[in-house]
């Protein structure tokens, strides 16, 4: 096993399945409370701030993702601090490119200009790469949770500023809440911008969402995904067109919507069944949950053999976004990696 994760964390990784806030560190969050003299009733300290960062259910998340962390960015310059929290996530997980959610919503009820918010999401991509190397580029999560207009309101200010940091939008928030049908002139209109389209479906909701999903938004990728499971029709329809699904196994067991442990989670009988499995972490610092770990959780349990997890390494390389022969030279070098490591690990 040490072997294994010293190959995970020397060969090169992207991730496709990550929010930007969900990146905020507790340094990061308690200095924007100083810094903007906010109080919450239960946290007086530091290691206050810590405790609450110690989720343990949805309803945890929900109220620390919305009530605090999203309160705390009251300032455009705020965000700058999320970048370096970014840079410090993918460094350590040697992920070399990510495309990462950002939802504007809440950031616009706080005040902030969605220009300005791209302009400095735009300059800290250019400063990790500076820095790294690593690449990053945004998908912007217009929401389900505020309703059409909101999420039409919020593809209009990304296209009026999009950029080359820019690749897309998604549809992220309350899934049951918010039917795919609701939004599809909006995917329809940004489908038309050359922007790529993506939404979360499956996560809480039956295999219809993600029907809708795939066939009203004309979904390239579907985040979560795993109620596909339930509907034989619709496993051998992502099997065949091999639409990745971005799984984020830490993420589903703390949702217990349709798993509450990993020996239920059907990412192995998806993948069985040939449907292309991507593994990702959702909200890494809020859930306590790095790349790396995730791999290594679903080999400790005997889910999948060293060279399977290398083969779910390579399905997330090719299921970003990046133009093909980028996609071929990352995973390139992770092929040398591996090699390195083929014998010990009896890695094909």
């Amino acid at each position: 096993m040490q072997k294994l994760r010293s190959l995970l964390l020397e060969v090169p990784k992207t991730e496709i399945h990550l929010h930007l806030e969900a990146l905020a560190s507790v340094d990061t969050i308690w200095t924007l409370m100083k810094k903007h003299k906010i109080s919450y009733a239960d946290i007086s300290s530091k290691d206050d701030l810590r405790k609450r960062f110690e989720i343990s259910s949805l309803n945890e998340f929900l109220d620390l993702f919305i009530n605090v962390i999203q309160d705390c960015f009251r300032k455009e310059e705020d965000v700058d601090l999320l970048i370096k929290d970014a840079q410090n996530y993918l460094s350590r997980n040697n992920i070399v490119y990510a495309e990462i959610f950002f939802a504007p919503s809440k950031f616009l009820q706080n005040g902030l200009e969605f220009a300005e918010l791209i302009k400095r999401l735009s300059a800290g991509s250019g400063n990790i790469e500076r820095n790294t190397g690593i690449e990053t580029r945004f998908i912007i999560d217009v929401s389900r949770s505020f309703g059409r207009d909101n999420a039409r309101a919020n593809l209009d200010l990304t296209l009026k500023h999009r950029n080359g940091t820019i690749v897309g939008i998604g549809l992220g928030g309350a899934e049951e809440a918010g039917p795919a049908r609701d939004f599809a002139p909006i995917f329809e209109i940004a489908a038309a911008e050359g922007l790529h389209v993506v939404a979360h479906a499956g996560e809480v909701v039956g295999p219809e969402s993600i029907w809708d999903a795939l066939k009203l938004l004309k979904a390239e990728r579907i985040g979560h995904g795993i109620s596909a499971i339930q509907d034989d029709t619709l496993v051998e329809h992502l099997a065949e067109r091999q639409i990745p699904l971005e799984i984020c196994p830490t993420s589903n067991l703390l949702t217990q919507k349709y798993v509450k442990t990993l020996n239920e989670h059907p990412i192995r009988a998806l993948y069985d069944r040939g449907v292309n499995v991507t593994v990702n972490t959702d909200d890494p610092t809020l859930f306590g949950i790095d790349l790396v770990d995730e791999y290594m959780r679903l080999t400790n349990r005997g889910f999948f053999k060293p060279d399977e997890i290398i083969n779910l390494v390579k399905s997330n390389t090719y299921a970003t976004f990046l133009p093909q022969e980028r996609k071929d030279a990352i995973w390139a070098a992770a092929q040398k990696i591996v090699a390195s490591y083929s014998a010990e690990l009896e890695i094909a």
